[in-house]
């Protein structure tokens, strides 16, 4: 782990890289290496201390209890791991965190990284900046699979990413069936509201305008 990799997060903008490392090295830290594939947290863990993704990719999905999945999100290095849920009454990971590469976290103290934020309010404040934008993007996702279809849902993501890779990933993206995804991008293109050109797909802004 290298402090100039922290210091490209923006928790740490404000403060020096000698004082970074002065912080790490005081207090009690744990850096952790993951091969791909591997859990660094199950849905429901205790959340003890401070957990941040110094290198690698991961991806956060939510398990019910009969067994779906339904993928939150993507994350690449330097990225803090489920930050709001630190000081929560209930600080349990709300996710399952599974590495797609070789990673490397680094795990703080919860009460040394309280302290630090105390005697550096830069740093506090870039956290509560963190953990308010993680509220709106939360509230953004709760949107799109409460309230729209899944036809709504599907050109969302097709305007974001240009298509689809595979059909098996944005299904667990989108919290669909494999079969209920495929039929969708059947109707719409039946529709005219999608083109299909190999891996990409384009978007027909006029016959899509229903689903927005």
């Amino acid at each position: 782990m290298e402090p100039h990799i922290l210091l490209q997060m923006p928790l740490f903008r404000g403060i020096t890289e000698e004082t970074l490392l002065k912080f790490v090295l005081l207090h009690q830290y744990t850096l952790k290496s993951y091969k791909p594939g591997e859990f660094i947290a199950m849905q429901g863990d205790i959340y003890p201390s401070l957990y941040i993704l110094c290198n690698g990719t991961v991806r956060t999905q939510m398990v019910s209890a009969e067994g779906k999945q339904l993928t939150i999100e993507t994350l690449r290095a330097p990225k803090l791991l489920a930050p709001a849920f630190i000081f929560a009454s209930e600080n349990r990971f709300p996710v399952n965190i599974e590495t797609l590469e070789t990673s490397e976290v680094l795990i703080l103290n919860k009460d040394a990284f309280l302290e630090f934020m105390h005697q550096y309010p830069v740093i506090m404040q870039n956290f509560l900046k963190l953990i308010s934008d993680r509220s709106l993007f939360l509230s953004k996702k709760l949107n799109e699979f409460a309230l729209q279809s899944l036809k709504s849902r599907l050109l969302n993501y097709v305007k974001m990413h240009g298509g689809i890779g595979s059909q098996q990933e944005v299904a667990h993206i989108l919290g669909v069936a494999r079969p209920s995804l495929a039929r969708a991008i059947s109707e719409l293109s039946n529709e005219g509201c999608i083109q299909i050109e190999g891996k990409e797909m384009f978007i027909d802004e006029e016959n899509s305008k229903k689903y927005f």
